[in-house]
């Protein structure tokens, strides 16, 4: 199964506008493109980003090389950009402790970057099964998981067959996870997407199997700007 669902974070609006409707015609689906960290992570976790692309130079004080060591991409191939070609830049990226990790140097054809993009579906990354429980022996299933909650010291794992809780973050937790198969609806709540039935806007909730959970208006908010309607994110 090919990649098709991009995200492109480049620190050049007209070269990403060119970047974006270059891959576009070879059929690639372009989900945003950014140059802010947050924003990013804000985008992932309303779609099923499949391939980061970025540049390794972006504005803010992380570059793309720090990026990619990001625990949000670490269950992502990440392609990065360049504009200096240098063996000071290679043995960073080479340095980069994450299993699929490219980097090309402008100006490139688009078709290698098409052939570097089928190259790496060929071969993804094998995203996280389980995660630990409270006991050395005890596993829980990542697709079984429904909803996490946050209650003070606690976390609070609801699966489809029982509930956990553990005395850790929600930030320790989440490394854990391909954040891009959860969404952060509010502080307190974070959600498997394929269990989502129905987001309303209005009363700022979100259903789910058997539970209503809140949505805060941060969350809100984003969904409106990317115009997401009242249904479940896929």
């Amino acid at each position: 199964m090919g990649i098709q669902n991009i995200l492109l974070m480049t620190n050049n609006p007209g070269y990403g506008l060119q970047l974006d409707q270059s891959l576009s015609l070879l059929g690639y689906n372009i989900i945003g493109h950014l140059n802010c960290y947050q924003k990013a992570l804000d985008l992932m976790s309303l779609t099923d980003t499949e391939l980061v692309i970025m540049d390794i130079a972006l504005e803010g004080a992380q570059n793309g090389l720090k990026l990619a060591e990001e625990p949000a991409f670490q269950n992502l191939p990440v392609i990065l950009l360049t504009d200096h070609d240098s063996s000071e830049i290679y043995q960073k990226v080479s340095a980069i402790n994450h299993p699929f990790t490219l980097y090309l140097v402008k100006p490139f054809h688009i078709h290698t970057l098409d052939s570097i993009i089928k190259i790496l579906a060929q071969h993804p990354i094998q995203e996280p099964k389980f995660i630990q429980g409270n006991s050395r022996g005890e596993f829980i299933a990542i697709k079984e998981i429904m909803y996490i909650e946050v209650e003070h010291n606690y976390i609070f794992i609801q699966t489809t067959t029982r509930r956990y809780a553990f005395k850790k973050s929600l930030t320790q937790l989440k490394l854990q996870l391909p954040i891009n198969r959860f969404l952060q609806i509010h502080r307190s709540f974070l959600v498997n997407k394929k269990f989502i039935k129905k987001i309303d806007l209005e009363k700022n909730i979100v259903e789910i199997e058997g539970y209503t959970l809140p949505l805060s208006r941060r969350m809100k908010h984003t969904l409106l700007s990317k115009n997401t309607s009242q249904h479940p994110l896929n």
